[in-house]
C-alpha cells in the first residue's frame, strides 16, 4: 500500500480510523448477537475479528473478537430458544 502525505492527515491516521470502525462494528455485533440475530450478528463479528488479525495490529483483540462472535452466536441462539 502506497503512503501518500495529503492536507487532512497522513495515510497512518486513515489507517487507525479504519481499525477504530472495525472494532466498534465487531464489538456491538458481538454484543447484540446475544438478543438480535444472532445468526446474522454473530458471524458479522467474526469476520471483523478475522479482518482485524490479518491487516491491523491489534493485538489479542481479533482473536478476543471472534471468540466473542462465537459466544453471541451460541448464547444468543440459546437465549432465543428459551425465551420463545
Amino acid at each position: 500500500m502506497e503512503k501518500k502525505e495529503t492536507g487532512r492527515g497522513s495515510a497512518i491516521e486513515k489507517e487507525k480510523n479504519g481499525q477504530a470502525i472495525l472494532l466498534t462494528i465487531g464489538w456491538l455485533s458481538a454484543v447484540l448477537a446475544l438478543g438480535f440475530l444472532p445468526v446474522f450478528l454473530g458471524p458479522v463479528a467474526i469476520s471483523m475479528g478475522v479482518v482485524l488479525r490479518r491487516d491491523y495490529d491489534v493485538g489479542k483483540q481479533g482473536n478476543v473478537l471472534i471468540g466473542a462472535g462465537i459466544i453471541g452466536i451460541s448464547a444468543g441462539m440459546v437465549i432465543g430458544f428459551l425465551t420463545a
